[in-house]
């Protein structure tokens, strides 16, 4: 096996958005030799996302030729070489003006390459007994299987310029069917759960996404999820979520009896604190909405000093979202709170703009 020893671990971007190739500093001498073949804090200062793998898969590719691919899978993935050699060709399944884009490249255990949600993966072994292996952020499961999507290794509108040609490598049944990509379907966005729906802002939540067409979205309350226990958040698969709007509260002028107040601090402070929790876990995007009661008297200086009940309960969830690195935190005044439709715009202003993580202020 020959590649090269020594290089700078560097980071090149690619004409897809978001994959991106590695070298690595491998160190060889007459035993062998050794690379630090993912290293989270200094690829992180290169640009790799904290994507927080939980698995690590091996492919062993027996012989030379062997072909694998076009498959777009429900996570992001950081493919190596342990030893052999690959030739990768990478295409872009995500809905938008990047879908059909191909990006290929040779990897040795010199290189490496991230590739993100939705972007199809495929590559021949050009060396025998080549080990190819991989990290993912999300464990295998039969729902998630069901949103893969595919195409033709051979499509000639891809023009992949296969070093060993197809009609010679070895191709698994179901990869000879794939479908062309003009027939493929685009990778599904990840899902959107929208907590309190049956609220006025549940339900401006509901309008804005079905008068846009927007897809993937689930809705629940807290009598059919009640985020408050921890045991219910085993009923969902949270590596399929991408999103949690979180619009469910106990509010103000539902705090008048002992049992209003243990539901307001179990709803806008336990539960909000869980689904932080989780969101945490998963990297998902949580969108919490306050209230600039939370202030108290403080209200130019952003420091939280809640006087009433209702404000130190939301202001016990707000400090649990903050502390999670994907959130966005609105604190509305009572005028804002009242104008759901504008309320609902901006939610989905700040996740369609993606705008920076971080607390909003809204009058």
């Amino acid at each position: 096996m020959s590649f090269e020893f020594e290089k700078e671990l560097k980071v090149t971007e690619t004409n897809i958005p978001g994959l991106l190739v590695f070298d690595l500093p491998v160190h060889g001498d007459s035993r062998g030799w050794f690379k630090e073949n993912w290293q989270r804090a200094k690829m992180l200062k290169l640009g790799l996302p904290d994507f927080g793998p939980v698995q690590n898969n091996i492919s062993f590719n027996a012989k030379k030729g062997v072909t694998r691919g076009i498959h777009a899978e429900p996570w992001d993935k950081y493919i190596s070489i342990a030893t052999g050699e690959i030739f990768g060709a990478w295409v872009d399944l995500r809905p938008g003006d990047s879908f059909g884009q191909v990006y290929t490249t040779r990897l040795d255990p010199s290189k490496a390459i991230y590739v993100p949600r939705g972007v199809g993966n495929s590559f021949q072994a050009l060396q025998d007994g080549t080990v190819y292996t991989y990290l993912v952020n999300a464990h295998w499961s039969l729902e998630q299987k069901k949103t893969y999507t595919f195409v033709n290794l051979a499509d000639p509108e891809l023009d992949i310029q296969w070093p060993i040609p197809l009609e010679e490598s070895e191709r698994s049944e179901a990869d000879l069917h794939h479908p062309m990509l003009k027939d493929a379907k685009p990778m599904t966005p990840k899902r959107t759960l929208v907590t309190g729906c049956n609220g006025q802002l549940g339900h401006a939540v509901r309008a804005y996404a079905e008068a846009h067409g927007l897809e993937g979205f689930e809705y629940t309350d807290i009598d059919e999820f009640d985020f408050s226990d921890p045991t219910a958040y085993d009923r969902y698969d949270w590596s399929l979520y991408g999103t949690i709007i979180n619009v469910a509260e106990q509010a103000s002028d539902d705090c008048k009896d002992v049992d209003d107040v243990a539901r307001a601090w179990r709803i806008n402070a336990q539960g909000t604190a869980l689904l932080a929790r989780a969101a945490g876990e998963h990297h998902i995007t949580l969108v919490q909405v306050s209230a600039e009661s939370v202030y108290g008297q403080n209200t130019d200086d952003g420091v939280i000093a809640p006087v009433d009940l209702y404000a130190q309960t939301k202001a016990a969830g707000d400090i649990a979202v903050a502390n999670i690195p994907e959130h966005y935190i609105l604190r509305c005044s009572a005028s804002a709170q009242a104008d759901t439709q504008r309320l609902a715009g901006e939610i989905f202003r700040l996740l369609d703009t993606h705008a920076a993580y971080g607390v909003y202020d809204l009058q």
